[in-house]
Order: structure tokens, then C-alpha cells, then sequence
């Protein structure tokens, strides 16, 4: 080891009883930087991909409609069309509208999405979501009904004890709804009393998805062509692609089998502009978390000045005694590198015990300013979503130790610049 790199070590941490004031401050107030950070681009990465997810469960990877929102007729041959295209795995037709529903005397009016369960479940995984009922009950006079919807809904769940001992959810046999739809009003045209179509409940859905399940039914895609007097024809048709990341590159090769009314909307831009707030929002808090590092950055510096002008006299010795300028730089230099890095190591730990400590800290802070599950009500997640990527802890590294550097290279030219005469004479 260089004995300036040796003698930086030593003004860092003095050996003896001399407490390191300079280096434990100054490494606190970087360790509190990253980890600020850190855990905030942690979180923002969980928000960004939960909500990617959430598209590409409830949506599927293409969305292929009529570009008037027309109705899609020869859906079947179309869809064996779209699933020879190089890049799709699977095609399902769909059709959905908004709907009045009831229960006794409970109204709501969600979305109700007609599907081919089959086809629909190699797309979108519903039988997956499916928390209570069998998937192979669901029929034309049959629905499944949100999680959330139905606990809206008083819909009644009972809880008995299955074949091998295991607690199992059941709905309580005969719960209807009354499903009214827009196509009714032409009834009332004619003078005539619409009357409501009946649906038995025979299962609950939970995607993860608070807004899809809050407000939305599922039935049969027959059903739900009834419903919209659609006849055979559907409103679109959801692919799933191999590479989800990638949809964009085989959007053309979709779109040449597609006839002229129809398009192919990627998942990315089913919600474009609130994915892209969320991209902002991170980019945004990353460099107000950074200020914090650029703070502790001039602490440092201002810190180092001091010690250069309280060892004058140490490096006006060091000058007679033949050490270059740059032997002098790399006393005060090193000592910013130093804390820059130590302290985006301490950063990185304190990253991972707050992220692995979330909730009880979520909670803790909910029980003393009674504001309620923030993470449920407002931002529709039963948990705090977390993702780490190794390019933040890159980039921060990066900005940490190049911060810390410049702040301790600042002082370290002006102690390297001067005379050992002028030092000693000052000291």
C-alpha cells in the first residue's frame, strides 16, 4: 500500500481513543443518500412492473379491435390467421360493455367481459384468479363476479372443511344477480318492460388488480353476445405473444394479416400515459433523493478544507521532506473515494433491512397518523411492490463515488498547490 493511500487511512480513522467524528458524519450522511435512493427506486421499480403485470394479465399482450369500435364478424377464421403469425402463442375472442347489476337491493354497475373461458384461460389466466368456485361451472347462466365486487355485492362465502381436512371457500348455493344491459333501452322505445337477465354466482375472481376486481363480472362470451344483441360476432380478439417485452416487433406482422378496419393495440399502450408517469415520477425522485448525496458531497468537502488548513504545518513537512503534489492530492483525495464508497456500502444494507421491513414500517407509521392502508385504498395493492435492478445500484454507485471524489479532490488540489514554505509559515 502507497504510504499516502496508508496516511489518508490514518487521518480517517485515527488509531487510539480519537473519535473518527469526520469520517462516521460524513459516512452517515452518504449512507442516508443511497439508501434514500435506493429504496425509493426499488419501490418505483415494484409499482412499474405490478402494474405492467396487471396490464398484460388483464388485457393480454395484443389487443385486435375494430378501429370504430365496431363488432368483429368471422372471428374464428381470424383467429386462426393471427395464430400462424411468427411470435403468437395463442388467440382469444372476447366481448365486453358496462352492465347494470343487483343484488337484492344492492345496485352496481361494473364491466362485464364474455369470454370463452378455454380459449380466454391460454391468454389471460383466469382459471388461475379464480379464489372460490370451479372454473367448469361457469355457463350461459352462470357468472364470476370480482373479489371486491362481491364483497360490494353482500355476496355470502361460507368456509366448510373439504375431503382431506383443509378449510375450502364455498359460495352459499343460490345467489342470483340481476344483470340489466344498454341494449334494454330499445324495449322502452317499443313501450315494452325490459326484464332483467337472472345469473347465478358460481365463483369469485381475485387478479391482484383492485380496480379489474372491484368492477367486473365474467360470463360466458354467448351470454355476453345476448346481452349486447352482438349475434355471432365478438369486439375483439387478445393475443398472447412469446416475449411480452418485445410485442412491438411483431405488431407489423400482425397488422398485415389484419383486415383494413381492424387494429392491433400492443399491451404497452393500453395505459401508456400512466406507465409513463410512473417512468417520469421515478426519474424525477431520483434526482431529489440525489440531492441528499450532493449535500453530504459539500459536507465533505467543507470538512477536508478544514483539515487541510488544520495540517498545514503536517503538509508543508510532507513537502520538505520530497512528497510530490500528486502524493499530497492522493492524502485528501482518497479520503472522499473512501467515504463515498463506504457509505454506499452501509447504503446498500440499510436498503435491503427498510425494504425487507416495509410493511411493519408502513404500518407502523399508519397507527400513529391514522391515515388507513394508503397502499390498498389509494395505490390498489394489498403490499408495498418492490424490484430490484442492479443498473440503480450501478448508476448509484457510480453518482455516490464520483460525488464523493470530486468533493474530496476539491481540497486535495488546493493542499497539493501549495508551497511547503507558504504551509509551513501559515501553520
Amino acid at each position: 500500500m502507497p504510504w499516502s493511500i496508508y496516511l489518508a487511512f490514518k487521518q480517517l480513522f485515527p488509531p487510539g481513543k480519537h473519535f473518527p467524528a469526520f469520517a462516521l458524519v460524513s459516512i452517515i450522511g452518504v449512507a442516508i443518500g443511497v439508501c434514500s435512493l435506493l429504496v425509493v427506486q426499488t419501490v418505483m421499480n415494484g409499482y412499474g412492473r405490478e402494474h405492467r403485470e396487471n396490464i398484460q394479465r388483464m388485457y393480454g399482450h395484443v389487443v385486435v379491435t375494430d378501429s370504430h369500435g365496431g363488432a368483429i364478424a368471422n372471428h374464428k377464421a381470424l383467429m386462426a390467421t393471427l395464430e400462424k403469425v411468427p411470435g403468437v402463442v395463442a388467440a382469444s375472442p372476447f366481448a365486453e360493455g358496462q352492465v347494470m347489476v343487483r343484488h337484492g337491493d344492492i345496485p352496481a354497475l361494473p364491466f362485464v367481459r364474455g369470454i370463452d373461458l378455454d380459449k380466454e384461460d391460454n391468454v389471460v389466466p383466469v382459471k388461475k384468479f379464480l379464489t372460490v368456485g370451479e372454473p367448469d361451472a361457469l355457463d350461459d347462466d352462470r357468472v364470476i363476479v370480482g373479489s371486491e365486487l362481491a364483497r360490494m355485492l353482500n355476496l355470502r362465502v361460507r368456509v366448510k372443511t373439504g375431503g382431506n381436512g383443509e378449510l375450502v371457500r364455498e359460495l352459499v348455493p343460490g345467489q342470483t344477480i340481476e344483470v340489466y344491459s344498454p341494449t334494454m333501452l330499445d324495449a322502452l322505445k317499443d313501450d315494452e318492460v325490459p326484464m332483467p337477465v337472472e345469473l347465478e354466482v358460481c365463483g369469485l375472481f381475485e387478479s391482484g388488480y383492485r380496480p379489474a376486481d372491484e368492477n367486473t363480472i365474467i360470463v360466458s362470451l354467448r351470454r355476453m353476445q345476448e346481452l349486447y344483441n352482438l349475434g355471432k360476432d365478438v369486439q375483439g380478439i387478445r393475443l398472447r405473444v412469446e416475449d411480452p417485452e418485445a410485442v412491438e416487433k411483431i405488431i407489423p406482422a400482425i397488422c398485415r394479416v389484419l383486415p383494413m378496419k381492424l387494429r392491433a393495440t400492443p399491451w404497452i399502450y393500453v395505459n401508456w400515459n400512466f406507465l409513463q408517469a410512473v417512468q417520469f415520477e421515478k426519474t424525477l425522485l431520483f434526482f431529489l433523493m440525489f440531492i441528499i448525496t450532493l449535500v453530504a458531497s459539500f459536507s465533505i468537502a467543507s470538512t477536508l478544507f478544514s483539515a487541510v488548513v488544520k495540517r498545514s504545518r503536517e503538509i508543508g513537512i510532507l513537502g520538505a521532506l520530497g512528497a510530490r503534489p500528486r502524493q499530497i492530492l492522493m492524502i485528501f483525495a482518497s479520503q472522499g473515494v473512501a467515504v463515498g464508497a463506504i457509505g454506499y456500502g452501509i447504503g446498500c444494507v440499510l436498503t435491503f433491512v427498510i425494504i425487507a421491513a416495509r410493511d411493519e414500517i408502513v404500518s407502523f407509521i399508519n397507527s400513529i397518523f391514522g391515515s388507513g392502508d394508503m397502499i390498498q385504498t389509494q395505490y390498489l395493492f394489498s403490499q408495498i411492490p418492490v424490484h430490484y435492478n442492479g443498473n440503480d445500484f450501478l448508476v448509484a454507485a457510480i453518482f455516490t463515488i464520483l460525488t464523493t471524489t470530486v468533493a474530496g479532490l476539491i481540497p486535495a488540489i488546493w493542499a497539493a498547490r501549495r508551497k511547503p514554505s507558504e504551509a509551513m509559515r501559515e501553520a
